[in-house]
């Protein structure tokens, strides 16, 4: 009888340091079941390639040119809900990660990460399970967070929602009409008020905060 070769698990990687996605791409070319389809070093180059070639799994970055890794994976998946993403990132705000777990995303993992580490998390990905850190400081609930927003003015939370869509402080001064000096001020001021170190953690607070809206309202 003669045995079949299992399918090659198809990967794509997105991520603009290019020496890491070579250090990656090194690593996983010496595994007889990964196949390797290509990388890209931008949200919008990657939406390309995995509609060109469909992978299996998608690692990720979180930190990209256009936008953050949280809305590439919302927009990966609903173009194929199949796909499997692993977060490769430095980021370690318990936030952003639980945001990404709620979204789909398969593993969290540090970039430091060995290639055993990496292929269990793959392996485990394909066959449903997950790979994340545990979060010490974890949200207790989206309802606590969303709280955290009644600080803000009207204004700060039009900033907010835009800063987590993607939108850079050029994109926001066009759009509200806004000097880019206030829009960084108001940057700066989100940040002080809610006592966050970056905006990634500031667009996994809105984030959430609008997801938990949206289910009181059903």
């Amino acid at each position: 009888m003669i045995e079949l070769m299992p399918a090659k698990i198809k990967i794509v990687h997105i991520d603009d340091h290019l020496l890491f996605v070579q250090g990656v791409f090194s690593l996983l070319s010496e595994e007889a079941t990964i196949e390797w389809l290509g990388s890209a070093t931008s949200i919008k180059e990657g939406l390309s390639l995995c509609e060109q070639f469909r992978p299996k799994v998608v690692l990720l970055d979180y930190f990209l040119p256009d936008g953050n890794g949280l809305h590439a994976a919302q927009q990966i998946i609903a173009m194929d809900p199949s796909v499997l993403i692993i977060m490769l990132s430095m980021e370690s705000n318990p936030y952003v990660i639980e945001k990404c777990r709620e979204a789909g995303v398969m593993g969290f993992l540090p970039k430091s990460i060995d290639r055993d580490k990496l292929m269990e998390a793959i392996l485990s990905a394909t066959k449903g399970k997950t790979s994340f850190p545990e979060l010490k400081n974890a949200p207790k609930s989206n309802v606590s967070m969303s709280n955290k927003l009644d600080v803000l003015s009207k204004r700060e939370k039009e900033i907010a929602l835009l800063i987590s869509e993607g939108l850079t402080s050029a994109q926001i001064s066009e759009k509200l009409f806004l000097s880019l000096l206030t829009v960084n001020t108001h940057r700066r001021n989100l940040l002080n008020k809610l006592n966050l170190n970056n905006t990634a953690q500031l667009s996994a607070l809105i984030s959430l905060a609008v997801n938990t809206e949206e289910k009181n309202k059903k």
